[in-house]
């Protein structure tokens, strides 16, 4: 929920480390804080005390110091000693739903403005801590991926049985294959010559040799596309030439 004029509560949070005298705070999730935001510290000890967020350092530390108003003032360095509160006291802290706090407009206008030479308004997208997103800080990205869970249909396999050798043979590419795996299932060293035109397999082709598993990748057949082949020798009961393709 995002208010126009009021930062919102922030949850009780355990310290993860005892405080210190210059008014470090180490918890797990400090950017829910804002510099500026009253907070409520407590222990079962040093008892609740309400101080200001003078700076958030990170992920998980911020500093706090006195509430600064208009009989008291108090700098954005100040910081209060609060190395009374422990963790083995259960120290935490939390912040109400409160007003927030006023920034006058020349500030504004000063925060966005490069120096020159540049002279520009800036624009700078960066984390819930302030952190700029680079290598070390990456972007964070939701998105919903819809596959495809008929793609597994798209995948064909052709156990062909070649009965006769240097006899051309042929199958019928699926239309839109984009891979073709091709080899041998022959403990004999029969070679396979393969093309893609009738009556090539024997004068004009690419020869896979025995125990050799062809892949070919990076294609788009468009229609059906005969594959024709034909193997150096084949078996008494004829030998099998294995051939796999996907396409989208």
């Amino acid at each position: 929920m995002a208010f126009e004029k009021r930062l919102k509560a922030v949850p009780l949070q355990l310290f993860t480390a005892d405080g210190t005298n210059l008014g470090k705070v180490t918890i797990p999730g400090a950017c829910a804080f804002k510099v500026k935001q009253q907070v409520i510290l407590n222990s079962s000890t040093a008892g609740p005390l309400r101080l200001e967020v003078k700076r958030v350092d990170g992920d998980t530390v911020l500093f706090v110091g006195p509430i600064g108003d208009h009989q008291h003032k108090s700098s954005i360095l100040d910081r209060t000693d609060i190395s009374a509160y422990l963790i083995a006291d259960g120290a935490s802290i939390f912040a109400e739903e409160q007003k927030r706090p006023n920034i006058p407009e020349q500030e504004i206008e000063r925060l966005t403005y490069e120096e020159e030479p540049t002279v520009a308004r800036r624009v700078v997208v960066v984390d819930e801590c302030g952190d700029k997103y680079g290598a070390t800080n990456r972007f964070p990205v939701d998105a919903v991926i819809n596959l495809d869970a008929t793609k597994l249909r798209y995948h064909k396999i052709f156990n062909k049985l070649v009965t006769t050798a240097n006899v051309e043979e042929f199958v019928s590419l699926p239309d839109k294959t984009e891979i073709i795996t091709i080899m041998v299932r022959s403990n004999k060293a029969c070679k396979l010559q393969y093309s893609f035109v009738l009556g090539e397999s024997g004068t004009k082709f690419i020869t896979i040799m025995p125990g050799v598993r062809k892949e070919i990748t990076n294609i788009n057949l468009v229609g059906v596309t005969p594959l024709y082949f034909q193997l150096s020798l084949t078996e008494n009961n004829g030998t099998i030439v294995e051939i796999e393709t996907w396409n989208s």
